[in-house]
């Protein structure tokens, strides 16, 4: 059963390729969600979090994501911060998941700072997925809202893409058509199979 890290930049298209991944029967933790569970359940981590930044973070009960990033992007120690909290709680999710599913025959990790965070340690593979910056930001901007230049600053405070290139065992190159993308997953999957 082998475990892969699927991981990107932002906007890179990452979770289009996890979901693709499942689409060929892999099994998909995706710690976006994880975290966005996280964030709104009662519990230690957002009672963390409203410690940390302050209960203007809050929306009724819940943490309101759009408040909470304008103040850790803005401030790469207290996204370092944020991520000291929420990372090592979605971190038991991923090995509690691998754990569950280890009769699966492809457990995929969807995670966007996989290598900055050190889950690399967690896959036997690490899958980056790349776009070209204009795509990533055409993405970013067509989802999320932000402005250009918050959209670059988000880019920049991650591992910069060719690095993440050069730590990878598997390059999904992502600019094309999804078509394209997908012919690269099945070719990971063959190979992970032959392997």
């Amino acid at each position: 059963m082998p475990v892969i890290g699927v991981t990107g930049s932002f906007g890179s298209g990452k979770s289009t390729v996890a979901a693709m991944f499942g689409r060929q029967g892999a099994l998909v933790f995706d710690a976006d969600q994880v975290i966005h569970d996280l964030l709104k359940v009662p519990g230690p981590v957002l009672k963390a979090v409203v410690k940390v930044f302050g209960p203007q973070v809050l929306s009724g009960r819940e943490i309101d994501r759009v408040r909470l990033a304008k103040i850790v992007f803005d401030s790469p120690k207290k996204l370092q911060v944020l991520m000291a909290i929420l990372h090592p709680a979605a971190k038991r999710q991923a090995l509690k998941f691998i754990r569950l599913n280890r009769g699966a025959e492809l457990l995929v990790l969807d995670v966007p700072l996989l290598l900055e965070s050190g889950w690399d340690t967690l896959v036997d593979a690490v899958v980056v997925v790349k776009a070209a910056q204009k795509q990533q930001l055409e993405r970013i901007l067509k989802r999320s809202g932000t402005s250009r230049a918050q959209s670059l600053k988000r880019i920049r405070l991650q591992m910069p893409l060719r690095k993440k290139i050069k730590l990878a065992d598997y390059v999904v190159d992502n600019s094309g058509s999804q078509s394209d993308t997908n012919i690269q997953v099945k070719r990971i999957i063959r190979e992970l199979q032959n392997s």
